[in-house]
């Protein structure tokens, strides 16, 4: 019994620290880089699982190594049981491939990229 106790603490270890990480975002300021677009403008409402990236402008503001990270211009919703949770986030942007957008929310445990928003309708707006 004790075994599997311990088995189940290790999964649910590995499983909630691969949801999010210690945030290593530092600001970036657009006004001082031209290689990358100041905005990304997303023209349609979408959604990764339960959470939906509102339609607007949305503004470079950090970076880490492996891209940038665009501030929504409005809460980001979750859907769940108990209604729309808010979250702060936006969308990430690889520097290996710009064409790569992923969301990300802002948790207590640090920042989660969620889904995949490649196919979403948007500009990058300089």
């Amino acid at each position: 019994m004790r075994g599997i106790v311990v088995i189940i603490g290790l999964m649910a270890a590995l499983f909630l620290g691969g949801c999010g990480g210690a945030d290593r975002r530092h600001p970036v300021n657009p006004a001082a880089t031209t290689a990358v677009p100041r905005f990304i403008e997303l023209l349609s409402e979408t959604s990764a699982g339960t959470i939906h990236f509102p339609r607007g402008l949305y503004s470079l503001e950090s970076e880490d190594h492996h891209g940038y990270y665009y501030r929504a211009p409005g809460k980001l919703y979750q859907r769940s049981f108990s209604g729309r949770l808010p979250h702060d986030g936006g969308i990430f942007v690889s520097k290996r491939n710009q064409s790569k957008l992923r969301g990300y929310v802002v948790m207590p445990g640090g920042v989660t990229h969620v889904g995949n928003l490649s196919g979403a309708n948007y500009q990058f707006r300089y």
